[in-house]
């Protein structure tokens, strides 16, 4: 008997892509892709970190920020009157609040004093040298117990001084007699090594203590022995190739076009030095930087970018409170150097979220800026400077 198809149609073929199990085949592949990229996603953290480092390479150091707040307006306006000749850099709560330049970075071309200006910063670069030892420590090459006399043997109570003891000072030893000459890093050190004598402090602590600084250029020939490479390789390596920091070495930074020549204070009367004079500070201050390559320094340092424990190395034999480069005080830190004319002064706190940082190119015993800038951290953050 035939089926009338007017009223029972027969069912018709759907195509291939209109099936059902077309459908739950689609969202299980759509679903298996998802999950497989998330996982990928997951085991790649070297991905997200290099996207967020370069995204933190962004901010830009080398522009001028107009005095931002009260306090920076303020700021800005006492060095100003105060006739400072250098480049400012203030930030708080990560944020920069100034950075401006002063005065003439070479009189005779005309050329002012900016942010991107490079300044010789003395013995602020001291902390330089204490992170490349925190690095041998990590390295397992050193250790902050680590005696003198395993180096240099002949250095007096060198059997006694520890690698700490070098980083706070607190060696007590001191050196009088300077070189005349150079040949080299190695035999630079070598020369402290022969001259070294007693400061009058006692060693590992901070009774007697005294600004020397012997024990970094100790510190230099430890890290050159260590490791079998020039002081200067080692630091191009640490905070150039690596840090892309860009700081610059003597006699480089001296032939930089954004180089400021030093002169007496309130005149265009040039200062410097002897060539030796420069080559002699071997670990101790031969370098040169941007108040942004300060500033970038001390926060890479201080959220644990360059070494893995930056609170190893700064720890201190008090009641001395210098370890690592800097005056230490609690949660604040100072670093301070000067040198023919110049003068850097840094106060940092917060893991470098807050600074104060002052490059200056025409410094004498009258006219320090130091006092100046912890001022106006304590009125930035309310915190005590150092």
């Amino acid at each position: 008997m035939l089926k009338r198809t007017d009223i029972f149609p027969a069912k018709a073929k759907l195509p291939w892509y209109h099936r059902p199990v077309f459908y739950f085949f689609s969202v299980f592949v759509l679903f298996a892709l998802i999950t497989t990229l998330t996982v990928i996603g997951a085991s790649r953290p070297d991905k997200v970190v290099a996207q967020k480092t370069s995204a933190e390479k962004e901010e830009r150091f080398d522009q001028s920020v107009q005095p931002a707040g009260k306090v920076a307006k303020k700021f800005d306006q006492t060095l100003k009157d105060s006739h400072f000749s250098g480049t400012a850099l203030v930030v708080k709560n990560g944020k920069v609040v100034l950075h401006q330049g002063y005065g003439k970075a070479n009189a005779e071309k005309d050329e002012a004093n900016q942010p991107k200006t490079t300044y010789p910063v003395a013995s602020t670069a001291k902390i330089l040298t204490a992170i490349l030892i925190g690095q041998q420590v990590e390295a397992g090459k050193l250790s902050y117990d680590t005696k003198l006399s395993d180096y240099y043997p002949n250095v007096l109570n060198a059997d006694q001084i520890t690698v700490r003891d070098l980083l706070t000072m607190t060696s007590g030893l001191k050196q009088s007699k300077q070189p005349t000459d150079f040949t080299s890093d190695a035999d630079n050190v070598d020369f402290s090594a022969e001259n070294a004598e007693s400061s009058g402090g006692v060693i590992g602590t901070g009774s007697g203590w005294t600004y020397q600084p012997i024990n970094y250029r100790l510190l230099a020939g430890i890290l050159m022995k260590v490791t079998g490479k020039s002081y200067q390789t080692l630091s191009e390596q640490a905070f150039n190739k690596k840090a892309k920091l860009g700081i610059l070495f003597y006699p480089t930074f001296k032939k930089a076009a954004n180089f400021a020549k030093s002169y007496q204070f309130g005149t265009t009367e040039e200062r410097d030095v002897t060539p030796v004079e420069y080559q002699r500070e071997t670990g101790t201050g031969n370098v040169s930087m941007t108040t942004g390559q300060l500033y970038q320094l001390y926060r890479l340092f201080f959220t644990n970018k360059l070494v893995k424990n930056s609170k190893a190395l700064l720890a201190q034999h008090l009641p001395a409170h210098y370890a690592a480069g800097t005056y230490g005080y609690g949660d604040v830190y100072e670093g301070h150097g000067i040198f023919s004319g110049y003068e850097s002064n840094a106060v940092v706190s917060n893991k470098g979220k807050n600074a104060v940082i002052l490059l200056s190119n025409e410094y004498d015993n009258d006219h320090s800026f130091q006092k100046v800038g912890q001022q106006f951290f304590t009125e930035l953050t309310g915190q005590q400077a150092p």
